[in-house]
């Protein structure tokens, strides 16, 4: 499904939602969240509207944003970039996954969980940018635009990481793999337990 992105230098609460949103569907990039007590007034209209909200992992703030989001009901989501807290970003993958007070899905954890085949690759670059397509068949695979195959001609780090299969390489150019290795390598883990349970 095509989004309407909006990248919005404002916090939710301060930002104009529009009743024509409901038509459409809608992914907010935006600042951070502000003050829950004022969120709480918006969440009728926001919750009519078709709308996502991806926060930025580089502000550390917005890792409870999202987890506060999602305890709402509001679909939301952390965009992981060499910036990540790892170690933040762990707790909230355990909270979206293993959460047992009902919350709306948090991406990419989601996504990858929906999508996960012990047989095939899952790229989650597809929550957050529409015009990227994963399939495991012909020219719109994007591992293949991505040049994945590098990773192991060139023996990188990227090419003995356990987790591989759900990142494709997407922090290959960080000169400390260590903290993305340790994520995805348990990212990986839980998936494939919580999959195996089903």
């Amino acid at each position: 499904m095509k989004h309407n992105k909006l990248y919005i230098k404002q916090d939710i609460t301060k930002i104009t939602f529009k009743e024509e949103w409901k038509d459409k569907s809608v992914v907010i990039y935006p600042d951070g969240l502000g003050k829950v007590r004022d969120l709480i007034p918006l969440l009728p209209l926001i919750k009519r509207l078709n709308v996502k909200f991806f926060l930025d992992c580089a502000k550390k703030e917005n890792y409870d944003a999202v987890q506060i989001l999602s305890s709402l009901g509001i679909y939301s989501g952390i965009v992981i970039d060499e910036n990540a807290d790892w170690e933040r970003l762990t707790d909230l993958m355990y909270y979206a996954l293993c959460g047992k007070v009902a919350h709306a899905p948090i991406e990419p954890f989601q996504y990858v969980y929906d999508m996960f085949d012990r047989n095939k690759l899952v790229d989650y670059g597809v929550v957050f940018n529409e015009e990227v397509v994963f399939s495991t068949e012909g020219a719109k695979n994007t591992v293949l635009h991505r040049g994945w195959q590098r990773l192991f001609y060139e023996r990188t780090d990227c090419a003995a990481c356990e987790g591989w299969r759900i990142c494709l390489g997407k922090y290959a150019a960080l000169e400390d793999k260590s903290g993305c290795q340790s994520f995805m390598a348990e990212f990986l883990q839980l998936i494939e337990s919580l999959t195996t349970n089903h």
